[in-house]
């Protein structure tokens, strides 16, 4: 149960920091770094989806589930679910 906790609060933060982008520049804030760094995770949440395709195909998952949940996610969704240790 431990491990599948750390995963969930990392996902949670990641909720978390999606929401708080934009809320941020609706609230008419400029913070340079915060899109830099939005900009940085979405790079590599993008770049990870061959890689979770390719770990979770035995799953039988469809394409668009993984995608989504890459991008959102990251190796946080697909990782521990690729180790078996949450279950989808």
């Amino acid at each position: 149960m431990g491990e599948q906790r750390i995963w969930y609060v990392l996902q949670a933060g990641l909720v978390a920091f999606w929401l708080m982008v934009p809320l941020v520049g609706l609230l008419g804030f400029h913070v340079p770094f915060l899109t830099m760094l939005a900009g940085i995770i979405l790079l590599a949440h993008v770049l990870e989806i061959p890689l979770a395709l390719n770990r979770l195909r035995a799953k039988n998952l469809p394409a668009g589930k993984v995608v989504l949940k890459t991008l959102v996610f990251g190796f946080t969704w697909w990782l521990p679910l690729s180790k078996g240790y949450t279950q989808e």
